[in-house]
């Protein structure tokens, strides 16, 4: 087979599923957090112009050896990225019908400055916010030249759009777990990130099946300040058509993009203490927990 014709075997139209989600594909292998729209804010919404400055090339390389993904990592954390995973575009992470040419994804996160959680929500707040959303897009847009200098082709996820659902993105990639804020938990930044993704004609990702993260889910469920911290009750808890609880995001009581409102973020333990120290409290309240069944 042809480097062309593989190339197009993956150029894929991806639907979404509005059924109940209970046994979706992607509730079966990520958190239990969902909400109608999207797991997190989608802020934005609309589709943004492409912004880089390369074009596509016109027959795309499709195999990326180690050494590129090595150098393409190292040039990405020098000009701000913080951590990059891959995952493969399924339908149920798209917040709409779109035509995505390339499934494979670079996802990136980068660190929202403490400024914008110790802001005031208002109009400096949302000024913060959006000038952050501003940079990871600048920089994505960077790292798409980059691939395409390199002759692969790219198509960039903007931060602040509204066609793939970060969060679940995110957690897929192995970069972190769901939270219930409906945030992204990272190792490095708590839900304290912004992300975006580079769709790519890359077709040899190094996508790992990571799932280490996955008890965010429990230890959330015992939290729950980040339901008591929203100032607008756009996180509530309720009952799945299957009986089990969920946590939902709705996003149009949400101010964090339009006032810049960090309140779930800023209380979030994972964000005042840290992921390793909420990971070691965690452990050793469970294997308290487990000896004294034992002992019973």
């Amino acid at each position: 087979m042809k480097v062309e014709d593989k190339a197009h075997e993956q150029n894929i139209k991806l639907k979404k599923d509005n059924g109940c989600g209970c046994g979706s594909e992607l509730n079966k292998e990520t958190s239990q957090y969902r909400t109608e729209n999207e797991v997190g804010c989608d802020c934005g919404g609309t589709d943004n112009p492409d912004e880089s400055h390369i074009k596509n090339p016109k027959k795309p390389k499709i195999i990326a050896d180690q050494d590129f993904i090595n150098d393409f990592e190292n040039y990405a954390h020098s000009i701000g990225i913080k951590d990059i995973g891959y995952a493969q575009i399924i339908p149920d992470l798209l917040i709409r019908d779109k035509f995505i040419q390339y499934p494979n994804a670079i996802v990136l996160t980068m660190e929202m400055d403490k400024q914008i959680i110790e802001a005031i929500q208002g109009p400096e707040a949302q000024k913060l916010n959006d000038s952050a959303y501003k940079k990871l897009a600048d920089i994505s847009y960077n790292l798409s030249d980059y691939l395409r200098k390199h002759d692969y082709a790219t198509e960039v996820a903007h931060p602040y759009g509204g066609v793939v659902k970060f969060s679940q993105l995110g957690e897929k990639a192995g970069l972190g777990w769901i939270g219930q804020s409906g945030l992204l938990i990272s190792p490095e930044l708590g839900p304290r990130q912004k992300i975006s993704a580079i769709f790519v004609s890359i077709t040899n990702l190094p996508i790992k099946d990571d799932k280490q993260h996955s008890w965010i889910t429990d230890y959330c469920e015992k939290c729950g300040k980040c339901i008591k911290a929203c100032p607008e009750n756009a996180i509530i808890e309720k009952e799945t058509c299957c009986g089990e609880k969920e946590t939902e995001f709705v996003k149009e009581l949400c101010i964090g993009c339009i006032q810049g409102c960090t309140s779930c973020i800023e209380k979030c333990p994972f964000d005042e203490k840290g992921y390793a120290h909420i990971k070691n409290r965690f452990d050793k309240m469970n294997s308290i927990l487990k000896s004294k069944k034992i002992e019973i």
